[in-house]
């Protein structure tokens, strides 16, 4: 009798539809950056790290590669500034085969020194010590209907004032960025 069931329930499971497991194909474009210190890191660095990222996500995300989104927006004349227009996103996402694209832009991405202290007559309290700050707006646009799946904005801070430091606050934001990129 036994036999017969785990037969039984054998026999259901192997007949039952087999859901596939839908894989997403996402762009992501360079960020536009308009920070202070927009020269410290090249945006081309910061969207490779976060394609990386979103490459260790793992799941059902497959992320184009940065120069095949780079090369579709120069065959058009587009700059990362010409992806507020959906249709122009759309364009591009059809052109690398994605049906998401990612835009955003670098609002802050600079270093804060604090060690000059306000009053030249007064030791500052902090000599030396600064820290990095990361903001960064995305959007996140699915191309078959031309509408915002997701927008917001991720920070990162990390101690120190130098190029390291603002590379882990930039990693602190993005990390952010591909943990909603993967859960969406």
């Amino acid at each position: 009798m036994s036999r017969l069931l785990v037969t039984a329930i054998l026999v259901a499971a192997a007949l039952a539809p087999v859901q596939a497991q839908t894989v997403r194909v996402v762009a992501v474009a360079d960020f536009e950056n308009i920070s202070v210190d927009s020269g410290l890191i090249p945006s081309a660095h910061l969207s490779a790290l976060l394609h990386w990222l979103l490459q260790q996500q793992g799941g059902d995300l497959r992320v184009v590669a940065a120069d095949s989104v780079r090369t579709a927006l120069r065959a058009r004349g587009y700059t990362v500034a010409d992806l507020v227009s959906p249709t122009r996103v759309a364009e591009i996402a059809q052109a690398v085969g994605a049906d998401w694209v990612v835009t955003g832009r670098w609002t802050h991405l600079r270093i804060i020194s604090r060690s000059v202290p306000e009053d030249p007559t007064t030791p500052s309290a902090r000599d030396g010590d600064g820290f990095a700050v990361a903001d960064v707006e995305i959007r996140v646009l699915e191309a078959s209907t031309r509408r915002r799946i997701f927008e917001g904005r991720f920070s990162g801070r990390a101690a120190g004032a130098d190029y390291g430091a603002l590379m882990l606050a930039a990693t602190e934001a993005l990390r952010g960025v591909a943990a909603t990129i993967a859960r969406l």
